[in-house]
């Protein structure tokens, strides 16, 4: 019941709210250092290392602002949408398309606003976030991400999805996802999925990325890129070494928004 009130909270009153509970979380020493390890994850062999206990104050807010905001559907799925034409009126309807995306931001809302504006797409799903008995946030989440297109739960693997994927459509997978591929990301190593390579590689699909970006006047927009073209790399491991190099220049940009770091890439030391 408490998750569902914070919907009655104007959405404009947010930012304050979090501010304030972020201001009394700080002095846990336990708390604290858990926002300074996840900034640490992202950045800690980039040039912004040394702003890491600033970083972590502002990933701290993101998070809970992200937990607030999911009960303010209209408002995260309405981002401006700069170059929806790679995925509307210049892509090949000939052929799938996968839209390579991060857990950055207001990705909840990046799926609807991607849908307003003319590219609805079907998005893959862990299936335990669409069992009933998933948490009632969860539940709050998949609710945001569905009015961006159909949910498609990964349960069947990828040659089910191989099999699905019909020419002219559009295929959601997020590029920081636990694996047992090690990549390189913003300098470490760690284990990430080779699934929208390897499926965008079998299907000859071109993989368009969708970022997110700060616009200088206190918003933010979705930024959609040119398409990588699975042939002009030499194999998957390639083409994904691509994508994960232009995912890193955005998350570099905006690294606090970036969601859970810790929980988006697997131990590749372990």
């Amino acid at each position: 019941m408490i998750q569902r009130v914070r919907g009655l909270v104007p959405a404009a009153a947010l930012p304050g709210i979090v501010r304030r509970r972020i201001d009394r979380l700080w002095a846990n020493d336990a708390y604290r250092e858990l926002q300074e390890a996840q900034m640490r994850h992202v950045v800690e062999f980039t040039d912004r290392a040394e702003e890491i206990p600033e970083l972590a104050r502002g990933h701290a807010e993101q998070m809970m602002l992200r937990g607030y905001l999911r009960w303010h559907p209209r408002r995260i799925t309405r981002q401006p949408v700069r170059d929806v034409e790679w995925l509307t009126t210049r892509r090949d309807r000939s052929r799938p398309v996968v839209m390579s995306f991060m857990h950055h931001h207001r990705y909840d809302g990046m799926f609807g606003s991607l849908a307003r504006a003319g590219a609805p797409s079907n998005i893959l799903t862990l299936p335990d976030a669409l069992e009933p008995d998933a948490p009632v946030q969860i539940k709050q989440h998949i609710r945001v991400v569905r009015r961006g297109g159909t949910l498609v739960p990964t349960t069947g693997g990828t040659g089910v999805i191989v099999d699905a994927m019909l020419p002219g459509s559009i295929w959601s997978i997020a590029s920081d996802v636990p694996g047992r591929t090690p990549v390189d990301f913003l300098g470490r190593r760690v284990l990430g999925s080779f699934g929208a390579a390897r499926i965008a590689t079998i299907t000859d699909s071109p993989v368009v990325l969708v970022t997110s970006h700060r616009d200088g006047a206190g918003g933010s927009y979705l930024q959609v890129h040119a398409p990588l073209e699975p042939k002009d790399f030499a194999d998957p491991a390639d083409l994904l070494s691509e994508m994960l190099r232009r995912h890193g220049q955005a998350i570099l940009e905006w690294p606090e928004a970036l969601d859970a770091p810790l929980s988006r890439w697997g131990r590749a030391d372990l």
